[in-house]
């Protein structure tokens, strides 16, 4: 029953003011209470916190909900929720403590600067080369989008102190869960190789090297961060955020790139929505901002740094600037890229490979604006016009090859070694902080679902399973890597379909579990005009994932 505890109990005490002597006294007398507690158990945890008046401890512990319930807890323990500040928002008057923001910063901007990996780089380049300045403008409206969304994770972790899987575990039931967390370690695995092909990739490109070599350092590199992890999470976050931010770098490449403000925000105004190539890039867009493997991390991360309801404000502002900076890195390599290599429909030179980028920044680094290679050219098309259609295929490779040797003359050997190594430290500090997040919130997850203490720092003989889990996904990953081809179609089209078919559901519980009385007390819950913004915006996102996905099947690039 729901009947409150004798006079003699330690809530009553506490509530009286008296001190509950818990160790002893307090322990026999819960256990009477409690009918389901065994001869081992402990008492609850929230007595003990408000037997000793102490507002830490009860931060430590899940909010109650409206009714005063609290998920897991036994109702015989129940205390008087309004008398308790358990249910109480964050004090909007305490002062900003700078010192405290700077402790809490961590997993909102880790988790952003992962979502900008190798791949997306790559797809904003491509939307630079192919529409110029025009998706700009999407890149802007997705920063409220990645900040209300992981925002979202935050409040559940802080009120809850459980991850996404766990939270979808108790609401909706094993079977649900188990879906989401099958689709979602298999969306990491696939992550994880497009990290390693884009690694590959890139030293390839830079330096001819083969990209078993450097999937290897790759792989190498990944397990001593797991086994660093021994040291703790939070230092594991330190390196994530510090390699993480090379890939800032290419915001002040920006500056180096020329591009006339005036075009550039007139080209914002440009849509091409006739041109399914425009569409199939609007959807890659739009649809990577919101990956169901930020989601759980983050959520996960917050549980595990123990951030408290009272620093929910400094949480959500690690998270704006994490959005603001990921955005600022898309938005930058789109803008560079159109300035500096806009091809518009050549479909012979507007995909953009790492060396093509290389190339561009070793122009901009040599001070070659298109008006000094050629007077009056305002883009690369000026100077090298896309081959005529009536031309043969030897003749357009062999005016194509010329192309080349000419682009090689706009920038001198220094300034491309510099922009060799600007690209190469960029990219691979957004490959390794997307490989670390990807190599942490599987295992997570899977704890989560199997009921185990979500704890990665556990010598391998107390957690062999944890152990086993990353190593051998991580391994995983690299032999595929190095073993298939995965820049052909057939990679695209599983990583859009996994992607496709997990976005929904996860969006959908993210949504729910935060507009849930039984989850959320209203406080703290997705409610009014913004929650229903936000299935509007979920909405869009997941049809413009599903879009992806289809015309990656039916037009596989």
């Amino acid at each position: 029953t729901n009947s409150p505890p004798d006079s003699s109990s330690p809530i009553q005490m506490a509530r009286s003011g008296e001190t509950a002597p818990l160790l002893e006294t307090s322990l026999s007398s819960l256990k009477k209470e409690d009918p389901f507690a065994s001869e081992d158990s402990e008492p609850c945890v929230c007595c003990s916190a408000l037997a000793h008046d102490d507002d830490d401890d009860l931060d430590e512990f899940r909010i109650p909900l409206d009714d005063g319930t609290v998920p897991g807890m036994n109702p015989a323990l129940y205390f008087d929720v309004e008398k308790s500040n358990l249910k109480s928002v964050e004090d909007p008057g305490r002062p900003w403590d700078f010192g405290r923001f700077l402790r809490i910063l961590g997993p909102g901007i880790m988790v952003c600067l992962a979502d900008t990996d190798g791949p997306c780089l790559l797809t904003a380049a491509q939307s630079g080369a192919q529409y110029q300045y025009s998706l700009v403008l999407c890149q802007l409206g997705l920063i409220p989008v990645l900040y209300g969304a992981q925002e979202l994770t935050v409040r559940l972790a802080v009120c809850t102190k459980q991850g996404l899987t766990a939270l979808i575990k108790e609401r909706y039931g094993p079977v649900w869960s188990w879906t989401a967390c099958v689709l979602h370690v298999a969306m990491c695995w696939l992550g994880q190789a497009s990290e390693f092909g884009a690694i590959g990739q890139l030293f390839r490109d830079a330096f001819g090297v083969d990209r078993r070599i450097t999937n290897t350092i790759q792989f190498l590199f990944l397990c001593g961060i797991i086994l660093m992890g021994r040291l703790g999470y939070r230092l594991t976050e330190i390196v994530g955020l510090t390699v993480g931010s090379l890939q800032l770098i290419f915001v002040g490449a920006l500056c180096m790139t020329h591009a006339n403000v005036d075009k550039v925000v007139k080209g914002i105004g440009e849509f091409y929505f006739k041109e399914s190539n425009y569409e199939v890039l609007l959807a890659g867009n739009i649809g990577a901002v919101i990956m169901p493997w930020m989601l759980y991390y983050q959520q996960s991360a917050v549980c595990e740094r123990k951030i408290k309801r009272k620093d929910l404000k400094y949480e959500r502002m690690d998270t704006l600037i994490g959005a603001l900076l990921a955005q600022c890195v898309m938005m930058s390599m789109v803008i560079g890229m159109g300035a500096l290599r806009y091809y518009g429909n050549d479909l012979t030179r507007n995909s953009l490979g790492f060396g093509d980028i290389i190339g561009a920044y070793a122009q901009a680094f040599s001070g070659n604006t298109w008006d000094k290679i050629q007077p009056g050219a305002t883009t690369i098309l000026d100077v090298q016009p896309a081959p005529e259609f009536s031309l043969s295929y030897a003749a357009q490779q062999e005016l194509l090859v010329s192309y080349a040797a000419q682009i090689e003359t706009w920038y001198t050997p220094t300034n491309y070694i510099l922009a060799k190594w600007v690209v190469v430290l960029g990219v691979c500090g957004a490959c390794t902080v997307a490989s670390i997040v990807l190599t942490i919130t599987p295992v997570w997850s899977t704890c989560e679902l199997l009921g185990i203490e979500r704890d990665l720092f556990l010598p391998f003989k107390e957690r062999p399973l944890q152990y086993c889990l990353q190593i051998g996904g991580l391994a995983a990953a690299y032999i595929t890597s190095i073993s298939t081809d995965i820049s052909g179609p057939w990679f695209a089209i599983l990583t859009q379909t996994i992607n496709g078919l997990l976005i929904l559901p996860v969006a959908a519980f993210l949504w729910l579990l935060s507009s849930s009385p039984e989850i959320l007390p209203e406080d703290y819950r997705l409610k009014g005009w913004y929650k229903w913004l936000l299935a509007f915006v979920f909405s869009i996102v997941c049809v413009y994932c599903v879009y992806g996905m289809i015309q990656e099947i039916i037009h596989p690039m």
